[in-house]
């Protein structure tokens, strides 16, 4: 004969101390599990705004090195002009043909430094810039990309200026052959123009019975003008704001052991 046992089922509540007990390591555990996926998350976020920031810093570095070699060659772009400026205002401009060629050579070109906007863009569409936790680094970050427009908009006034006002003067008025050979033919020593190349033999400009030396030296005079506005009120400060965003990331990445790697 088979004896069949019934399983027992209890038949009496649990104390209100076990469903709180339970209740409470159910919390506990699910707390527990977010909080550890926030942490994870949060050294996986923490980690990327590292690698963003040494973009960041490659990219501000070779900035400021653009801009200290830019205001080099524009202080130079002056110095030319003041040259046969002087020359003009003694009377003996025509006297310094050659000269005037190597200056107006390089008073002519556009300089203007292009700011490295891959790894600032980077940060912001990420929403990389939320994870640094230095403000003042956030801070110096939003400064200096909010430098690019300034500079957009002076090269976009300096080079129209240049197109309307410098290049028919320079189409119309200079022997082709010689102006393209002085660029590289030329140097400066104690605000002295120094040809180092062969000088054709009666060099002039063409036109030159009509051409207007005070309407020319007017045009370059603004032209030097508008450089230095924007010199003073956009490159400058953007350097400035540069080197201050360069010594702000330095710091971060040596707090993270990530400068040399």
């Amino acid at each position: 004969m088979e004896v069949h046992h019934h399983p027992h089922v209890p038949t009496h509540a649990k104390p209100w101390k076990e469903y709180l007990l339970e209740g409470l390591m159910i919390f506990v555990a699910v707390t527990l599990g977010y909080g550890a996926e926030n942490i994870r998350e949060h050294f996986i976020e923490t980690k990327k705004a590292v690698v963003s920031a040494k973009n960041l810093y490659k990219d501000v570095l070779d900035d400021s090195v653009s801009y200290a070699q830019t205001m080099k060659n524009r202080n130079r772009q002056d110095v030319l002009f003041e040259i046969i400026s002087d020359q003009y205002e003694k009377k003996q401009i025509t006297q310094h043909i050659p000269e005037l060629y190597a200056a107006h050579s390089y008073v002519s070109l556009r300089m203007l430094p292009i700011m490295n906007s891959l790894a600032l863009d980077e940060i912001k569409s990420s929403g990389t810039l939320r994870f640094i936790e230095d403000d003042s680094l956030k801070t110096a970050i939003q400064l200096y990309a909010g430098r690019s427009n300034g500079l957009k908009l002076r090269e976009q006034r300096e080079f129209s200026y240049i197109d309307r006002m410098i290049d028919p003067i320079t189409t119309t008025n200079f022997k082709y052959t010689f102006f393209r050979e002085i660029g590289q033919g030329f140097k400066v020593v104690n605000k002295v123009i120094v040809i180092n190349i062969a000088i054709p033999e009666h060099l002039n400009i063409n036109k030159a019975e009509s051409f207007d030396w005070e309407n020319y030296f007017s045009i370059l005079g603004m032209l030097k003008t508008i450089r230095k506005s924007t010199d003073n009120s956009y490159i400058l400060p953007t350097q400035e704001d540069a080197n201050k965003l360069l010594k702000r990331l330095r710091k971060y990445l040596i707090e993270h052991n990530a400068l040399g790697e």
